[in-house]
C-alpha cells in the first residue's frame, strides 16, 4: 500500500489533469492506509514541547486525535508566549477534550522579549471555557519528563513545536535517558537565516546536533499549504471533536483577518502529519544524525488537507478485531435501539455506542449498572487519552447483582478484563458505583455522582415495588430504563473524578 502511495506521490508533478487524478487517488489511499494500519496499540509514544503559537494548538489536537500516538506529557516552554500563559491554554484545551489526565510541565521564563505576534496570539482562546487558574499541579518540565522516562517500557519520541531548549537540558542533565529516546522531531525551517524556533535557543540546536540522537527537522520551505478557506472547510466537514475545536478557534476575527491576508500556513501541523504519514514527505538532506524533511514536491494542498482530516477523524474510530467496521445500520437493531442509534452516536460517539452494545450482548440483558460501567470505562480511557487494554482497574462493586453488573460494563468499556489480569474486584463494596483507574504512574478515582446514584436506586426500587422482583414486567421496565440512561446520561456529566 505505502509503495503505491510513494509512487503516486512522486508522479504528482505531471500534467494538471494527471495531477488531479493522482491527487484524488492519493487522498483515498492515504486515508485507507492510515485507518486500516491501526492495531489498537500505539506505534509512537511522544512528549510534546509547545511554545504556545496557534499552529501548536492545531498540531497538539492532531496528536491527541491519533489512534497510533500516545501523548505521555506536554511541556510549556517560552517562545511565542511565556510558559505560564501557554500552560493555561494547553490545560484548557485538554479539559475541552476531556483528556485531563495528560500531565503538563512548565519551563522557567526566559530573560527574553516575546515576539511581535505574542499579543495577538495571547488573545486567541484555545477553548471556550478558558480559566486563568488551573487545578493541575505546576511541575517543572525537567521533573515531569524525567518521571515519564523512568521505567517507561517503550522508546519515546520527543516532539518540539518551539525551541529545542527543553530537550537539550534533558540530554545534558539526564544522559541515562538518551538510549530511551527514539528520535527528536522538530519544526524549524533551515532554509532561512535562523528560523524563529531556532532563534529562541540556537545553542540548544547546536548542542543536539552533536549528540548521537536522530534529529528530524520538519519545515515548510514553500509558499504553499496555507491556512485558508479550503483548509477551514475541510476541517469543518471532518466528524471529530478535535476538528470541531480547530474550526471553533479559527473563527476568531484575528485569525480570519490573517487568513485573508495569507499570513498563516501549515507549520507545526506538519510535524504531526509527518509522524503519522511520513510517505507524504521527502528527505532533502542529511548531516550525520540530522535529517531535513519537507512535504513531497508539488503535492496538492487538497491531499495534505485530507490527510489532516483523516488524522483528526481517527480518534473517533472504534478498534475492531472481527468487524471491518462496527455496524450502525438502524435495520440491524431492534426497534427500541434503532430509535436512539443516530442521536446517541451523535451525542456520545461511536466508541461508547459499541462498548454499550457489546456489554449488553455479553451481559445477557440491557442492564442499568452494566451500561453505567461501560460509560465510566470510556470516560476513564478518555481522561488519560488511551485505548483499550491500557488501564489497570479496581472496582468496588462487589460480586453480587445488581451492583456487580457494573463490572461487566467496565471490562468491556476499557478492555481491562479478568483474562488480561487488568481488573480486580475489591473486598470493599461501595453503594455508589466506583473504580480506581491507573495509567503510567497516575491514578484516579471515578464514581457516579451521588444524585445520579440516588436516582438510579429510586427508579429500580419503583420497578421492584410495582412489578415485583425478576418478573417479565420488571425486566421490560428495566430495559426501558436502561435505554433511557444510555441515550440521556452524558458520561462527562454523571461522574466525579479525583486524582489519587
Amino acid at each position: 500500500m505505502f509503495k503505491i502511495i510513494n509512487t503516486l506521490a512522486n508522479q504528482i508533478n505531471r500534467s494538471p489533469m494527471f495531477k488531479k487524478i493522482l491527487a484524488l487517488l492519493l487522498v483515498s489511499l492515504v486515508f485507507n492506509a492510515f485507518v486500516s494500519a491501526h492495531s489498537g496499540k500505539p506505534k509512537y509514544h511522544v512528549i510534546i514541547d509547545t511554545d504556545g503559537a496557534i499552529d501548536d494548538m492545531r498540531a497538539i489536537s492532531m496528536f491527541l486525535a491519533q489512534n497510533d500516538t500516545r501523548v505521555l506529557a506536554i511541556t510549556c516552554s517560552q517562545g511565542t508566549l511565556a510558559p505560564d500563559s501557554i500552560f493555561v491554554k494547553v490545560n484548557n484545551l485538554l479539559a475541552a477534550f476531556h483528556h485531563e489526565g495528560i500531565p503538563l510541565g512548565l519551563d522557567k521564563k526566559l530573560d527574553k522579549e516575546l515576539p511581535l505576534w505574542a499579543a495577538y496570539t495571547q488573545k486567541i482562546k484555545w477553548a471556550a471555557n478558558e480559566n486563568s487558574q488551573s487545578a493541575s499541579p505546576k511541575v517543572s518540565s525537567g521533573e515531569l519528563i524525567s518521571l515519564v522516562f523512568k521505567d517507561y517500557p517503550e522508546k519515546i519520541t520527543l516532539v518540539a513545536l518551539g525551541s529545542l531548549k527543553t530537550y537539550a537540558e534533558l540530554v545534558e542533565q539526564h544522559p541515562e535517558y538518551v538510549d530511551n529516546i527514539e528520535r527528536i522531531v522538530w519544526y524549524n525551517n533551515p532554509y532561512v537565516d535562523t528560523d524563529f524556533n531556532e532563534s529562541v535557543s540556537p545553542e540548544s540546536y547546536t548542542y543536539l546536533k552533536q549528540k548521537n540522537i536522530p534529529l528530524e527537522v520538519v519545515g515548510n520551505n514553500s509558499d504553499r499549504y496555507n491556512i485558508d478557506e479550503a483548509y477551514v472547510e475541510t476541517i469543518k466537514s471532518t466528524n471529530s471533536k478535535y476538528a470541531k475545536q480547530i474550526a471553533w478557534v479559527h473563527q476568531h476575527p484575528e485569525i480570519v483577518s490573517r487568513m485573508k491576508a495569507e499570513h498563516l500556513q501549515l507549520w507545526d501541523d506538519l510535524v504531526a502529519l509527518y509522524l503519522t504519514v511520513p510517505i507524504l514527505f521527502q528527505t532533502e538532506k542529511t548531516e550525520g544524525e540530522v535529517s531535513y524533511v519537507s512535504v513531497q514536491n508539488e503535492l496538492p494542498d487538497e491531499v495534505v488537507n485530507k490527510a489532516i482530516s483523516a488524522i483528526l477523524e481517527s480518534g473517533i474510530q472504534t478498534t475492531n478485531r472481527v468487524f471491518n467496521s462496527f455496524p450502525i445500520i438502524a435495520d440491524l437493531y431492534k426497534p427500541d435501539y434503532a430509535k436512539i442509534l443516530e442521536s446517541t452516536i451523535e451525542n456520545y460517539g461511536l466508541i461508547e455506542w459499541k462498548a454499550i452494545s457489546m456489554t449488553n450482548e455479553i451481559h445477557g440483558h440491557t442492564g442499568i449498572y452494566s451500561i453505567i460501567g461501560a460509560k465510566m470505562g470510556i470516560r476513564a480511557m478518555e481522561y488519560f487519552n488511551v485505548g483499550v487494554n491500557n488501564l489497570t482497574i479496581t472496582t468496588f462493586a462487589g460480586s453480587h447483582p445488581p451492583l456487580s453488573c457494573f463490572n461487566d460494563g467496565i471490562q468491556i468499556g476499557t478492555g481491562a478484563t479478568i483474562g488480561q489480569g487488568l481488573i480486580s474486584v475489591s473486598d470493599t463494596v461501595l453503594e455508589v458505583p466506583t473504580i480506581t483507574a491507573s495509567f503510567n504512574k497516575q491514578k484516579i478515582k471515578i464514581a457516579v455522582k451521588q444524585e445520579i446514584a440516588e436516582q438510579m436506586q429510586k427508579e429500580i426500587e419503583y420497578g421492584v415495588n410495582t412489578y415485583g422482583g425478576l418478573t417479565d414486567e420488571y425486566w421490560r421496565y428495566i430495559e426501558k430504563l436502561a435505554i433511557r440512561y444510555w441515550s440521556e446520561f452524558d458520561r462527562n456529566e454523571i461522574f466525579t473524578i479525583r486524582k489519587l
